[in-house]
């Protein structure tokens, strides 16, 4: 099994690396910066994906004092959320109907906005959002 800095040298790493910077124009896309070296930053992580497995849309071109600072504050979210195995759709449905409830979004619209179908899980995963939405 190689190690994470292994597979940062592999080849489809380096495609897609590339692909980001040139997307972003050789700049940060926090401060702008084009003269230092750019990193190319994962906004999320997902147990056991390598890193060329991301959509490029989970990806940022970086500066490497912004990469630092980005990692230097832990958001709470991304990191419990990358311990979960929401890689199967009946995972990221659940989640997301769960967040829709403790946001008290409408149920109906919830599943009109993602797609989702209207059945007992769904439901159920709403509702169990819902209260924990009372709790807070």
């Amino acid at each position: 099994m190689s190690s994470y800095f292994d597979k940062l040298r592999d080849p489809r790493w380096q495609k897609m690396r590339l692909e980001v910077m040139q997307t972003n124009d050789f700049c940060c896309e926090i401060c702008g910066d084009s003269k230092s070296t750019l990193n190319v930053h994962h906004k999320v992580y997902f147990k056991d994906r390598d890193p060329w497995e991301y959509l490029p849309e989970q990806l940022s071109c970086l500066c490497e004092s912004c990469h630092k600072q980005n990692h230097k504050t832990t958001d709470p979210l991304k990191f419990f959320g990358s311990l979960l195995p929401l890689d199967g759709p009946i995972s990221r449905d659940s989640i997301s109907l769960v967040i829709a409830g403790i946001l008290d979004f409408d149920y109906k619209l919830s599943l009109e906005i993602t797609g989702y179908s209207d059945n007992k899980f769904a439901e159920k995963a709403y509702k169990y959002g819902q209260k924990i939405g009372d709790l807070l």
